[in-house]
């Protein structure tokens, strides 16, 4: 296979099937009761990648296992785990592409839910990733947070995903219906955060390729192991592209 085709393997949109061997895989016996979801992990992906700073894999990728050591999953082989973290970084990948191809159109991985013989979507488990995601780099994302409108943009997703929040804040998410609004609206909300802190990733990225040329280090490899710690070679990880993983 060649060089070019290799990368841009890297680039396509999971199958269906591939989608459902990522979902088998989450929800398998190999995992702890605390890894996320499909859901989960497509809102703490999306936070991630929309956010103001390009985080590192080795900076990510424990959270989607769970909060400790002992939640890491158990791999049966090496190309087990190599097989799941391909699959984990091309769906982080093709939301970095439908973002920025058209933020308008991006379509968030929610869930649903039974109440009554009625379905409704649920996009708590989405945005409960999202906010994790969020606290990854929590400084980082304060300007929105003080921007007068960065809170409201945020509401959605913070009602339906964060720990705490107020006894009034509850009243919103109440009934299946209120919590069906809110995921609606979740979609516009990604987009403005996209939007707000592409300036910011941009600046980031700028100053990231200054900082490298002017440092006096050797030059790494295509086929070194990437720096950035996630076991692949920079070829296939960071050396693909500055906003890709």
């Amino acid at each position: 296979m060649s060089e070019d085709l290799e990368n841009a393997e890297q680039f396509l949109s999971l199958s269906q099937e591939e989608m459902d061997e990522l979902d088998d895989f989450l929800m398998s016996d190999d995992t702890s009761d605390e890894i996320m979801m499909l859901d989960g992990l497509d809102g703490y992906l999306t936070a991630i990648v929309s956010g103001p700073i390009t985080l590192k894999p080795s900076e990510w990728l424990p959270g989607i296992w769970g909060p400790s050591e002992q939640d890491r999953p158990t791999f049966k082989t090496k190309v087990q785990a190599q097989r799941i973290h391909e699959l984990i970084i091309r769906h982080m990948n093709s939301i970095i592409w439908s973002l920025h191809d058209d933020p308008d159109a991006y379509e968030p991985i929610f869930g649903a839910r039974i109440y009554e013989s009625q379905e409704y979507i649920d996009a708590e488990m989405w945005a409960y990733g999202y906010m994790l995601g969020v606290e990854l780099c929590r400084e980082q994302w304060q300007p929105l947070l003080d921007d007068p409108n960065g809170p409201i943009v945020l509401l959605p997703i913070y009602l339906l995903g964060a720990d705490n929040v107020t006894t009034e804040e509850e009243l919103l998410t109440k009934t299946p219906i209120q919590r069906e609004e809110l995921a609606k609206q979740i979609p516009a909300s990604v987009a403005w955060i996209y939007r707000y802190w592409l300036p910011y990733r941009q600046a980031n990225f700028e100053r990231s390729i200054a900082t490298t040329f002017q440092r006096e280090q050797p030059k790494i490899g295509r086929n070194d192991p990437c720096p950035c710690g996630s076991g692949k070679k920079y070829k296939k990880c960071c050396g693909i592209a500055g906003t890709l993983h």
